[in-house]
């Protein structure tokens, strides 16, 4: 365990889409009475999809920030493309912001398996139409899903990772002062940071989404709880996302998609035990990427977290 992570306050972010709505402040101050109930240490995680003037409108609560990078970009950061350059400027201009916004911690998806520029989505862009561009079947779990297949045994794959791995090198040198974890990925469009095995060679900071691998372990016949234990004991996982999924055994596999709901909706996940397992392996920091989060998903986290 990091020696960073022991002794530490709690910190309890949630996603800036639950405050961009007409009730933001609003849902604001709910929620920072919720997080000062429990001493909790309360901040915004603003997304990557986040327009430029409701990240101004976040800049202006006032209360400390954290980032879904990038931020203000056209396209996403991909460390496993051939060429660097552009993700290189993404970060450089990203950097920059996080100075100016005084924010220190940040998460990004960083690894794709392809050369072509990723387009980041919007409110004018979808997921889905942003990557259709950089989709290639092969990499497809039955040659026409967008779900990936188990490619992590190929040449490309170990090409691609060493890369991820050396680039992220360069970020952690030659920005010191920015914790900027790589996510683990949801199984998509040739997403590659699915498995905690994979994971842990990276030699880097992790950001342990829950709906991603929900979505991974199910896809691939394998156990999420074992699979959030191998996280937390191969990887060093500084940051948390945390969210519900609404998808279940009884879905076919195909059908299967993200999360980001609120924690009390009915799942399969049991939540209650990945919180319990992060807070043995001393996790301090959780994000609730819930895409409209209000009080009561502080409140159903802090029963988690007290169990």
């Amino acid at each position: 365990m990091n020696e960073k992570m022991e002794n530490k306050k709690l910190r309890l972010d949630v996603t800036s889409s639950a405050f961009c709505r007409e009730n933001g402040q609003e849902n604001l101050e709910a929620c920072l009475e919720a997080c000062h109930l429990y001493d909790f240490d309360f901040g915004i995680q603003i997304h990557n999809s986040t327009a430029a003037e409701d990240l101004q409108k976040m800049v202006e609560y006032g209360v400390k920030l954290s980032a879904h990078a990038p931020l203000l970009s056209e396209y996403n950061i991909n460390l496993a493309a051939e060429s660097f350059e552009l993700t290189k400027s993404i970060l450089e201009q990203n950097i920059r912001l996080f100075h100016e916004l005084g924010i220190t911690e940040g998460v990004f998806h960083g690894f794709g398996m392809t050369d072509k520029p990723i387009p980041t989505f919007n409110r004018n862009r979808s997921y889905d139409d942003c990557m259709t561009d950089v989709f290639r079947t092969e990499l497809s779990f039955d040659g026409k899903s967008r779900l990936c297949c188990d490619f992590t045994g190929t040449e490309e794959f170990k090409m691609r990772l060493l890369r991820v791995k050396s680039r992220l090198r360069y970020i952690r040198e030659q920005y010191p002062d920015i914790l900027l974890c790589i996510e683990n990925d949801f199984p998509a469009y040739g997403s590659a940071n699915m498995f905690p095995e994979n994971a842990a060679k990276l030699e880097h900071p992790i950001c342990l989404d829950t709906g991603h691998l929900w979505a991974s372990s199910y896809l691939f016949d394998r156990d999420f709880h074992t699979d959030v234990m191998k996280f937390l004991e191969l990887c060093e996982v500084r940051m948390v996302h945390l969210h519900a999924s609404k998808y279940t055994s009884k879905i076919p596999k195909l059908e299967w998609s993200d999360g980001h709901l609120p924690l009390t909706i009915e799942n399969q996940m049991d939540l209650p035990r990945f919180v319990s397992s992060c807070r043995k392996a001393k996790v301090n920091y959780f994000v609730l990427e819930v895409v409209k989060a209000t009080a009561a998903d502080i409140h159903a986290f802090a029963q988690m977290w007290n169990k």
